[in-house]
């Protein structure tokens, strides 16, 4: 079975999404898509421009974006004016229409590509969609799992509540899994460690659960990598705490902070949280280095087969992003470039990355 470890399925940005009001969850899209790497263009001619047309280059939160007029237009692409110009970047793939990804499309995708089934994640800027994906997974209950998102900020303010939140979403959505993403709870002023403290009563109760939790992890300041570092250190202590819950680290390693004369290097010390054997780690690579190097990512293959040899394919799981990497490749290419290419590793081994390992962690079964 071959299983997409992270894609998405969305309603339209400028819906409600679970937000109060469209213009908050806008406030969201605008800050994420501010803070992003792809380029941004002037519309009446395509010259370059970059985000400080869109959002405060120092403060790449929602408190920090400008007041652009932030909109879709007629081709259903994000847009805004700034200086009497209007800008536009390519966060969403052309392709898309109505700022939207249903699950149809998915599916339709899965099955040109020959993927049995697709993990849905989501993201803050996305919406609080917990009952949007459950309703996917209900409908497609064999080619779809999706993943509960809370936001992260208000878990320590509100313990009782993420936790019945968290239940609903498991027991009544039929979600299956835990995505925590710390970066969204450091933008919106907390300073604690995660692991522990006020988030203290939430992660007893995911423990009494007993179900996977699925981690994005963002350096909390600079310099990068003792930042990065530190994060892994806090996952470290959480993973002592709760041995029997399976734990993966989404999109992968910080792949674009480690190139170094066209390839990925990185050093030692970025290794040391997969001493927990419950750590597995998702290979997502196309999306993020697509804008850098081309298909079928030769550049990318050392990386790939390091990551087999140190951390061992049972804990890799090929992942895409799709839609939004359908900005750089096909989905096809974005699961050929391992299937095809990466013939350093075995049939055995090949099984377990696209397939085998995550359907291992969705169970919470250890090695």
């Amino acid at each position: 079975m071959i299983i997409d470890a992270h894609a998405y399925c969305f309603p339209p940005l400028d819906s409600l999404a679970g937000f109060a009001t469209v213009a908050e969850h806008m406030r969201y899209v605008q800050s994420s898509i501010g803070g992003h790497h792809q380029p941004v263009w002037r519309m009446r001619d395509r010259a370059p421009a970059d985000n400080s047309t869109i959002i405060d280059l120092a403060n790449h939160t929602p408190a920090g974006i400008k007041e652009v007029n932030f909109r879709r237009d007629a081709a259903d692409r994000l847009i805004w004016t700034y200086q009497g110009e209007d800008y536009t970047k390519q966060y969403l793939p052309p392709m898309l229409c109505n700022l939207e990804f249903p699950p149809e499309k998915l599916i339709a995708e899965m099955d040109f590509a020959g993927v049995d089934l697709s993990l849905l994640h989501t993201d803050t800027f996305l919406g609080e969609l917990n009952a949007y994906l459950g309703d996917c997974v209900r409908r497609f209950p064999d080619r779809l799992k999706g993943l509960v998102h809370l936001f992260e900020w208000d878990i320590p303010n509100n313990p009782d509540g993420a936790i019945a939140d968290l239940t609903r979403s498991i027991r009544e959505y039929g979600l299956t899994a835990l995505q925590f993403i710390p970066p969204y709870y450091y933008m919106h002023g907390g300073n604690e460690a995660w692991d522990d403290g006020p988030f203290r009563p939430f992660w007893e109760a995911v423990s009494a659960m007993n179900i996977p939790v699925f981690f994005t992890l963002g350096a909390k300041g600079k310099p990068f990598l003792e930042s990065y570092l530190g994060e892994h250190r806090i996952l470290l202590r959480w993973m002592e705490r709760y041995p029997h819950l399976q734990a993966v680290m989404t999109h992968g390693l910080p792949w674009r902070q480690f190139i170094e004369d066209n390839r990925i290097r990185f050093p030692e010390s970025i290794w040391e949280p997969f001493a927990a054997p419950q750590l597995s780690l998702e290979i997502l690579l196309p999306i993020r280095i697509g804008d850098l190097w081309d298909y079928p990512y030769a550049e990318v293959w050392p990386v790939v087969e390091e990551c087999a040899a140190r951390i061992g394919a049972n804990r890799l799981m090929w992942g895409t992003d799709l839609p939004m990497v359908s900005r750089f490749c096909t989905y096809r290419q974005s699961l050929d470039f391992l299937r095809r290419y990466c013939n350093f590793l075995s049939a055995e081994d090949m099984a377990l990355v696209l397939g085998g390992t995550v359907e291992r962690v969705l169970n919470n079964k250890a090695l």
